[in-house]
This record gives structure tokens, sequence and C-alpha cells, in this order.
């Protein structure tokens, strides 16, 4: 059974031996981008998503997610359609399809770590790659661009931000097999993500913030607050859910993936607060 990780003991472990891992194969093109990547913490943002998982299991979640987020960064430079192409080519060797070019750190990174989840757990592993497609074509969506009303905003979120990647997730590093009717029953998660320079596609600011504050015509402080009221009330919803599977004799499997959604919201939440990868940016937009 997983067992509730210390999150400041096993998160510093995680996150130098995590940043070790990529600051030694990870091409990146300055000094400065080296220390900007030490400071975003991408080895904490998983255990404070995934406090329940296995000790064995943690390290594939925190490489995973931190490629994506680097390739993200990638993508910043990048029109929507150089970067669908990108992202697609890497789909095969997720897969194990293909053999990757071992002279291409992203090709070699990505297909060792699947072929490591598959190890671990052949059936949630591949269950989480069409999430994590999902995710990548949304990466590149055209829609980004256009989108004017929060209901629009929030179908696109669901997948930008990995909603289904993130439950997908948790269960390979928890070890739980839930039934479709089991997953179905619990979903809901948010991020709201930032994004600033580089290409005017790839960069795109796409945020709920700026969306809703252009259709109410409220200022960014007044929609913060709107929005923050709306969280309120999901978490309202999902308290509700979670009320009923529980009425309802739900298994201990459901029971934890329960607690993992409470615990990837509001790790997501803390760490969106504190890590200088956001902090850094939101500061300078507003200097």
């Amino acid at each position: 059974m997983p067992s509730a990780i210390d999150t400041d003991a096993i998160s510093a472990q995680l996150l130098l031996k995590n940043d070790d891992y990529f600051l030694q194969h990870w091409p990146f093109p300055s000094e400065k981008r080296r220390e900007t990547f030490v400071k975003a913490g991408f080895g904490r943002v998983t255990c404070l998503y995934f406090p329940l998982a296995r000790d064995d299991r943690i390290i594939f979640a925190c490489k995973l997610l931190t490629i994506l987020f680097l390739i993200d960064d990638i993508l910043e430079d990048m029109s929507l359609a150089d970067g669908e192409a990108y992202n697609t080519h890497l789909m095969p060797l997720m897969c194990g399809d293909v053999l990757p070019n071992r002279d291409i750190p992203v090709e070699f990174l990505m297909y060792d770590l699947w072929e490591e989840m598959r190890a671990a757990s052949p059936i949630l592993a591949d269950g989480i790659l069409e999430p994590t497609f999902t995710f990548m074509r949304a990466q590149t969506d055209k829609t980004r661009l256009s989108i004017k009303e929060l209901g629009h905003y929030l179908v696109y979120q669901e997948r930008d931000v990995g909603k289904a990647l993130l439950s997908a997730l948790m269960r390979f590093t928890t070890d739980l097999e839930l039934t479709p009717e089991e997953q179905a029953a619990m979903s809901w998660e948010k991020e709201v993500r930032a994004s600033q320079l580089g290409h005017k596609e790839g960069s795109a600011l796409c945020s709920g913030v700026k969306v809703l504050a252009e259709a109410t015509n409220l200022d960014i402080a007044a929609t913060k607050r709107l929005l923050q009221a709306m969280v309120e009330e999901w978490n309202q919803v999902h308290d509700r859910l979670t009320a009923e599977q529980l009425a309802a004799g739900c298994r201990p499997a459901v029971k934890l993936y329960m607690k993992g959604l409470e615990y990837q919201m509001s790790g997501n939440e803390l760490w969106s607060r504190t890590t200088l990868r956001y902090v850094g940016r939101e500061a300078a937009a507003s200097s």
C-alpha cells in the first residue's frame, strides 16, 4: 500500500535527484536557464501533487512532469504548427514503437522514461499515454489564440492543464486500478497556467483571469476575487461528490483516489503561489 510522503524530507531528496538527472542530460541553452530550472522546483510540485505515492513510483512522476514543463518552454518559442510537429514526433517514442536517436536528449529521455514506467506497471503506465497525448495536443491547439468566453476557456483548460494526465499519473504512483465508472464519478481539478515572451503563437496568453476580465469589464484584482469564489464553490462540489461515494460504500481504492484528488488541487495551488516559475513571471508582468 502507498504511504503518505513526508513532503518536506522526501521532496528535498527527490528534487536533488530529479534536478541532477536533467542538469546532466537536458541541453539547457545557458547557465541562467539551468539556474531558472533549479529554482522552479519540479520535484517539489510532484510531491505536493502526489503525497500518497509509493516511494518507488514518485521519481517517475517527477521525471514526466519535469520533461513536459521543459518541452512547454521550448514550445513557447515555436509557432503552433512547429510545436505540433515537435510533439507529434515524440508520441511513437513514448509508445515504444520506435527507437530514439541517442544524440537527441528529448528523444532518449522520453523513451527511457516510458520504458521504465511500463516495466513498473504496464497497465497503469499505458493508461497515462493517451491523457499525455491529449495534453500535448492542447499545448499547440489554435483554440488558445481565440478564446473569449469562460466556458470555452474551461473546456480548453481541462486538456491543457492535464486534468486526465494528472489523474492517471496519480493512479500510477499509488498503484490504483479503478474501473471507468469509478474514475468518472470523481473528475475535477484546476490549474492556472502562465506564459510570456517567445513566439506570438506558442506563448499566447490563455488565462482565465484575462478571459473573464475582458468579458465582465472588471479589473484584474476583482476578477481574481471572482475566480477564487468559483474555486470555493467547486471545492464544495468535490466535497459533495466525495460524500456521495462514501455513503454508497465505495472501495478503499476509490477513497484513496478521492483523497489524492484533494492533494492535487491543494498541492497545485501551493506550488503556483510559491514557485519562481510563476511568481517571477507575475512580478515581471506587473513591473
